[in-house]
């Protein structure tokens, strides 16, 4: 009974701690180094602009990319839920390039979390190209928006991630 008893204030004290983050503090973190946290697909998706990432047209991760990338993985590491990375890209050129340039920045920003200390056993990718875009690609501005990279955490709560929100 002494165990049952034990086991039950260690995962109140755990569930405690995890839900003691302080959201706005989380969020203003986030902003900061150009992540946008929010509830999606039946989980919680990190968005990562290509800007934070990367240049235009490559899949190799810029130097100022490391600030995104660090925040991305103590993120991740709040959860043991499985990941999804999906890249994106603008509809400026062929599908079958746009494709491969969608898997490849994806494999980057997997291959950058796992060297992050986030278990590269629940990371899948996949590039999605210019089929799911967020914005119009008829103006520079939506292209930029549409040239991202986003991350789910499938079944997952942003009050895992970023905390509760405080009542007021």
């Amino acid at each position: 009974m002494r165990t049952i008893v034990n086991a039950c204030a260690t995962t109140a004290l755990l569930a405690g701690c995890a839900s003691g983050l302080n959201r706005s503090k989380e969020e203003a973190i986030n902003e900061k180094v150009g992540i946008v946290v929010h509830p999606a697909h039946g989980g919680v998706e990190l968005r990562l602009q290509e800007s934070a990432l990367f240049d235009f047209d490559e899949a190799s991760m810029r130097p100022e990319s490391i600030a995104a990338l660090n925040r991305a993985a103590v993120l991740l590491k709040r959860s043991t839920r499985p990941i999804m990375v999906e890249g994106h890209t603008d509809n400026v050129g062929p599908l079958d390039y746009n494709q491969t340039l969608s898997t490849a920045r994806a494999n980057a920003v997997a291959d950058a979390l796992v060297a992050r200390g986030v278990p590269a056993a629940r990371i899948k990718t996949r590039g999605i190209a210019f089929a799911e875009p967020i914005a119009s690609n008829a103006t520079p501005e939506g292209r930029a928006l549409n040239r991202r990279v986003e991350i789910l955490v499938k079944t997952e709560t942003e009050e895992t991630l970023l905390g509760r929100v405080k009542k007021k």
